[in-house]
């Protein structure tokens, strides 16, 4: 399903609403933006998703939760924010 993916915190340019030609607008993706659970998938067709790691350990988290994300019991900043 994935032809690329990165760990670590997502570090897409920040959100506006501002025209942006060819590159497409990505949601804030809330607490997932640097959270150590969170792992950005992309699809063979380019669409982005953030997949929570915790699903495989633990059924009250979302494999891929709605975003923006505002409060998660999960939620551990990355060690690059800390």
């Amino acid at each position: 399903m994935s032809s690329e993916t990165n760990e670590g915190p997502i570090n897409d340019p920040p959100i506006n609403n501002a025209p942006t030609g060819d590159r497409p607008i990505h949601p804030d993706p809330g607490l997932c933006r640097n959270c150590q659970h969170a792992r950005r998938m992309e699809s063979d067709r380019g669409s982005i998703f953030l997949m929570c790691k915790l699903s495989f350990e633990d059924s009250r988290f979302a494999k891929y939760p709605r975003l923006p994300v505002l409060v998660c019991s999960g939620y551990r900043p990355s060690q690059r924010c800390s």
